[in-house]
């Protein structure tokens, strides 16, 4: 395959997600990405709309907590490029480094099986951007599991001693992973 052809590819798949995700967004109420949103949505952090652009990644530690004055709010994942943001309710990228909340699963946004799925894992992201957003987040390490088999990092999210998974999983959100994806239709 030509050079040409693999980047014309690539542009198309891009589009394609980007566009796939707004329908699905629109329709089940998630938040649009790049949109600034209301402070009662992301518990009184100020977000900027960013225009896309090549962003530098680099890694940062996710065995300790984040400090106050590094603390930077995220935003909901859109298009290629990510870095730090939200990409549904057990999915983020913390600083370029793709997170998997490790202790639970919660419904799918990207290819759900069915409406209610959609409109869950909806209101699943939604919560988890708002609380990701009410300030430094410590990132534990799973059962002493590094990363899964898609090499994302498996981190139980923890603010002010609580995980974000439990507080989820509390609001009806969420299941305590147990291994195993489990149907949501």
């Amino acid at each position: 395959m030509s050079f040409a052809k693999v980047v014309t590819l690539a542009m198309v798949t891009a589009f394609s997600a980007g566009a796939g995700y707004s329908y699905l967004a629109e329709k089940h109420g998630l938040p649009m990405p790049g949109v600034a949103m209301s402070h009662e949505t992301v518990s009184n952090f100020e977000i900027e709309t960013v225009s896309p652009s090549v962003q530098l990644i680099k890694t940062a530690p996710l065995t300790s907590k984040v400090q106050p004055s590094d603390f930077k709010p995220y935003v909901l994942c859109s298009g290629s490029t990510r870095h730090h943001c939200v990409v549904d309710g057990d999915t983020l990228w913390h600083e370029g480094t793709k997170i998997r909340v490790a202790d639970i699963d919660t419904p799918e946004v990207s290819e759900p099986k069915c409406s209610s799925e959609a409109t869950l894992g909806a209101r699943a992201t939604r919560r988890l951007l708002q609380l990701v957003n009410q300030g430094p987040v410590e990132f534990v390490m799973w059962d002493n599991r590094d990363e899964d088999k898609y090499g994302r990092k498996l981190r139980v999210l923890i603010y002010d001693g609580r995980s974000l998974g439990d507080v989820l999983v509390s609001e009806g959100l969420a299941r305590t992973w147990t291994d195993r994806r489990q149907p949501w239709c």
